[in-house]
């Protein structure tokens, strides 16, 4: 009976220990702080991956995906756009999209330019006004 009292408390010693071990699979390991432009979208990926788009009737559709390490916990997030010039990065204009969830680390949507040249957009939680990150693109 001695060894069987043993052999419980040895396999529930073990159980809880197993249980207590720190999973490597956490939320932040799963997203990553990344911005994606393309030319369409299906789903929550972006199709035709690019950082160069053309105007067609006079407007450049540019679709984006931003991923946040971090949850977006309900933000707006507001799309900056800067433009290259002689001088350096000048602020051209913002989209703004609000959130249609409480919860979440992806959010996609589209917007479009109507001048050519080198832009930089930029992706921002609205709330706490949080950079999340940045990608360089061209408009032709």
């Amino acid at each position: 009976m001695r060894h069987i009292l043993i052999s419980f408390f040895i396999i529930i010693s073990m159980v809880f220990i197993i249980g207590c071990d720190k999973e490597s699979n956490s939320t932040s390991d799963q997203f990553s702080n990344k911005l994606t432009l393309g030319t369409g979208m299906n789903g929550f990926t972006i199709n035709g991956e690019t950082t160069n788009f053309s105007r067609i009737g006079g407007n450049a559709i540019i679709y984006w995906r931003l991923e946040s390490a971090a949850d977006m916990a309900g933000s707006a997030v507001r799309i900056d756009i800067s433009k290259q010039s002689t001088s350096g990065w000048t602020s051209e204009t913002s989209f703004n999209f609000p959130s249609t969830q409480n919860y979440g680390h992806i959010m996609l949507s589209s917007f479009f330019l109507t001048s050519a040249g080198n832009y930089r957009a930029t992706g921002v939680l609205a709330t706490g006004n949080v950079t999340v990150a940045s990608k360089d693109f061209t408009v032709n």
